[in-house]
């Protein structure tokens, strides 16, 4: 292959397997060409089936260790952190939006949580084991959360068990094959990533953006706050600095993903909307965590 387009073909690889241009090139091609997002919006569940299957190459279902740590972990994710997000959900007076937040309660951590754990010096065993269990009871605690939390009494409890064995257990099935392949998960991943925050975007240009500012706070309360109070309590705990952060993670990241995928196929485009402005806050205190290490 001559230089000339050697080169260029290798910048663009590189850019796509950045996560944070591919969100960025995501939200600004869902504010200017909108129109294509009813095209897209059938490809939602495709797509993230095929993200989750490739994101879930890096979790060993059969993991075993650290229990007692890994289930505190379960329990900040599952526990505390879906019960923030449910409490301050019922702050709002939209109900697509409430439900939306519950999605997100509902939803299990993000798989994204392995890589930054890696990359912030956290302990990986930790939180691979602790994302382990999250997935491994997912397919009863989503639906069963969104069944008890939302009032839309047409979204039938056997509709949420399909759903979530179609965007779980499905994936989770065919990461067991993609993982022995030679396949590089990043840019699968990030193309999904992509079509469901575009089509979220594209889909939300005509809804009331003034409620943005309530979803903002309960954005940055469930992010910033949470996980400020999580790192603070276990230091004071003891914990060791791996701990911290990935006891710090787990309290923090959900699979938003999912969750607007989800939200989206059950109530609608502005039921998406909350996991939109999370990814958002979350990618910030992904930044902030990092840059506070040189510090």
């Amino acid at each position: 292959m001559p230089l000339t387009t050697a080169k260029p073909r290798k910048i663009c690889i590189l850019a796509l397997k950045n996560s944070a241009f591919v969100f960025v090139l995501a939200i600004l091609l869902g504010f200017v060409t909108p129109g294509c997002s009813r095209l897209t919006e059938p490809l939602i569940t495709p797509s993230l089936m095929l993200m989750m299957a490739f994101s879930l190459t890096e979790v060993d279902l059969r993991a075993r260790g650290a229990l007692g740590r890994s289930m505190i972990g379960f329990f900040l994710n599952y526990g505390l952190l879906s019960g923030l997000i449910i409490s301050l959900a019922y702050t709002l007076d939209n109900e697509s939006l409430r439900n939306g937040f519950v999605v997100m309660a509902a939803v299990p951590p993000a798989v994204a949580i392995l890589p930054m754990t890696r990359l912030l010096y956290g302990d990986v065993l930790l939180s691979l084991y602790a994302e382990a269990i999250s997935y491994l009871v997912s397919p009863i605690l989503m639906p069963a959360m969104i069944f008890a939390f939302t009032s839309r009494a047409e979204v039938s409890l056997g509709y949420l068990v399909e759903t979530a064995l179609l965007l779980i257990i499905v994936p989770a099935l065919a990461s067991r094959y993609i993982r022995r392949l030679p396949l590089d998960p990043v840019l699968p991943i990030n193309a999904g990533f992509f079509l469901v925050t575009y089509t979220v975007i594209g889909l939300n240009i005509g809804a009331p953006w003034e409620s943005i500012g309530p979803v903002g706070l309960i954005a940055l309360a469930r992010t910033f706050g949470i996980g400020m109070a999580v790192y603070v309590a276990s230091a004071l705990a003891g914990s060791k600095a791996g701990c911290r952060i990935s006891y710090t993670l787990l309290g923090t990241f959900k699979n938003l993903g999912l969750a607007a995928a989800v939200a989206l196929l059950l109530f609608g485009p502005e039921a998406a909307i909350p996991a939109a402005v999370c990814i958002l806050t979350e990618t910030a205190f992904y930044i902030f965590l990092y840059l506070i290490q040189f510090v």
